[in-house]
């Protein structure tokens, strides 16, 4: 059993870890609150939810693949391969397909104004709302722009 409950923990490591050194990831990160946030004034089936659940799991589970990928590749190769950069841009277009797919997605769920008409004059009708939503984009803008872990990994190396 310690096994079984040590595999989550490095899953779990893993994960964190895609968050501190890639911004994409934060990026899906920040848009995934906004879509629950805005979930509750829409009159989803449990298929549709399961459907938005679906594809925020696949984003980021392909966000942490092209990292892994990356790494990969980034390990076995030092200086610039023209098949390392072929590994490295696949991987980076399936996420990008996954993002539009997900995209789509939330058009077509998303896109009627009624419910989100709602959303607003709630927000608008509590001034404490309105205050967690704006301080909720100062957030998420400082903690998608704050260097990745990468990047301070990168400066420490070059010093």
């Amino acid at each position: 059993m310690n096994k079984f409950l040590k595999g989550f923990y490095y899953a779990a490591v893993g994960i964190v870890s895609c968050i501190r050194t890639e911004r994409n990831m934060r990026v899906h990160l920040c848009f995934t609150f906004y879509v629950l946030l805005l979930m509750p004034f829409y009159g989803f089936t449990r298929g549709e939810k399961a459907a938005v659940f679906l594809c925020i799991g696949a984003v980021m589970a392909a966000e942490a693949f092209n990292t892994a990928i990356e790494a990969v590749v980034d390990m076995t190769c030092k200086g610039k391969h023209p098949l390392a950069k072929l590994a490295k841009d696949a991987a980076a277009g399936a996420v990008l397909l996954f993002a539009l797919a997900a995209a789509a997605v939330g058009i077509v769920l998303y896109i009627d104004t009624e419910p989100l008409s709602e959303a607003i004059g709630w927000f608008l009708a509590y001034p404490a709302a309105i205050a967690g939503l704006i301080a909720s984009v100062i957030f998420w803008i400082w903690f998608i722009t704050r260097p990745s872990g990468k990047e301070r990994l990168d400066k420490k190396r070059n010093k």
